[in-house]
């Protein structure tokens, strides 16, 4: 079997169709795995950085058991306990903190704590989000073509609640502006992030560069297995017999047959390697209309230390939405990083702009910012970050299946109930291996 794609969804597949025995062979065609969540050396000061920072949640629990699998489980640093520090220039710091309470009751007290609103819109934050979640559990379709700006006004909740909790969490996880992102997977992480219970509301990072949690160990169960990873080949379109696939053909003209085919790449390379007799299909026809979203983030290497006493912070009121405290350097100095999601308005900007601006969002809220040395700054953009995961996107994300019934889809951009997030991506590459490996059964 061949999977096409060697990031989270792609190696979440193979692993799963090698230890269901399956002979796979993993094709990626750029000469490092890792998709959309990678990391690199960076040329200047040779530090390991990651494209982005990524945060994982207790309610990951695809993706959680995926890098148990592959043993790399340890290299994630988990909270105790849920704790979301949020800055505003104003007003201050203040967190999202659960405290020692038994598992349900611990994220709905975290809300209830929130220094940062009125005792009031506490109140009104815990009753919308059981609101919502019970809105979308009512009836499956109960929240189909609805945004989550629609959402919130229907349950109730205030402008500054939606300014300093609601709307930072939905553009984070649905990288989209909540004017514009579907409601319906949103509150699917609602209902399993914050109303799950405790361990699902806690936030994990990883300990290690991006890269080295998942890739080296995905790739050493794949050849364990029996299996191959194969970085720099590029596939060009699929060999079709009839009503099947019967492998992929590569950009350098080789053919490598196959039983079946993940396609775990995303919406845009998915339509570019479909032979036309497919794209024309309505389940594929559909995907042209779906756009993109883009994500920035900033790597800042400073010359001393700046820290507000945990791994990421909220910038509330900025455009600048997220900070990290990536550590020391290898000179000496500290690192931090920020991003910034659906960040259209970063498009035709030059580097040195947004880079002044997240330096003046950041020093806003931490005042020893504006007191420290930048020596390097690189800002790196993912154009195409992720769907813009809009209700029109959402009612065309397709399913894993396909009407070739040995061509599977996989993805954080597929129909999984979830944003495109790595939880999706993982959910739908094991779905995917899963329907693969149900071919031999029945074979």
């Amino acid at each position: 079997m061949v999977v096409v794609g060697g990031g989270f969804a792609g190696l979440a597949a193979a692993v799963r169709l090698g230890r269901g025995g399956a002979c796979v062979t993993v094709l990626e065609r750029r000469p490092f795995l890792g998709g959309r969540a990678y990391s690199f050396a960076d040329p200047v000061t040779g530090d390991v950085i990651d494209n982005g920072p990524h945060a994982l949640m207790g309610a990951y629990t695809e993706a959680l058991d995926f890098l148990g699998e592959i043993g790399a489980r340890g290299k994630l640093d988990v909270q105790p306990r849920l704790h979301v520090a949020m800055a505003d220039p104003t007003d201050g710091m203040a967190a999202v903190a659960a405290p020692a309470l038994p598992g349900p009751l611990q994220a709905p007290a975290a809300l209830l704590r929130y220094r940062l609103l009125t005792r009031g819109d506490r109140l009104r934050l815990v009753g919308g989000a059981l609101r919502l979640v019970a809105r979308a559990a009512r009836r499956p379709d109960a929240l189909a073509g609805v945004t989550v700006a629609e959402a919130l006004a229907a349950a109730g909740q205030s402008p500054a609640s939606r300014a300093r909790f609601w709307d930072p969490l939905a553009i984070a996880t649905l990288n989209e502006a909540p004017s514009r992102a579907a409601a319906a997977p949103f509150a699917a992480v609602m209902r399993r992030a914050f109303l799950s219970g405790a361990a699902a509301a806690r936030f994990a990072l990883s300990a290690v560069p991006l890269s080295g949690l998942y890739t080296t160990d995905a790739e050493r169960v794949v050849a364990d297995t029996g299996g191959t990873v194969r970085t720099g080949a590029a596939v060009a379109t699929l060999a079709l017999d009839g009503s099947r696939v019967r492998g992929v053909l590569l950009k350098d003209g080789t053919r490598l047959d196959a039983d079946a085919v993940v396609l775990a790449v995303p919406c845009g390379a998915l339509l570019r390697l479909l032979p036309s007799s497919l794209r024309a299909l309505p389940a594929f026809r559909a995907l042209e209309a779906v756009g993109t979203s883009p994500i920035v983030s900033v790597h800042l290497w400073l010359d001393r230390p700046v820290t507000w006493g945990g791994p990421f912070l909220g910038l509330l009121g900025t455009e600048a939405q997220w900070l990290f405290d990536c550590g020391p350097t290898t000179a000496g100095g500290h690192r931090l990083a920020t991003v910034t999601s659906g960040a259209r308005a970063w498009n035709d900007l030059d580097d040195a702009t947004i880079t002044a601006r997240v330096l003046a969002d950041a020093g806003a809220v931490l005042p020893s910012l504006r007191q420290a040395v930048v020596r390097r700054s690189l800002v790196i953009r993912e154009r195409h970050a992720t769907i813009s995961l809009t209700p029109a996107a959402d009612a065309v994300r397709p399913p894993t299946d396909t009407p070739i019934p040995n061509l599977f889809l996989a993805g954080d951009w597929i129909q999984t109930g979830l944003p495109a997030t790595i939880e999706s991506a993982v959910q739908s590459g094991r779905t995917a291996a899963a329907h693969a490996l149900s071919l031999t059964t029945r074979s």
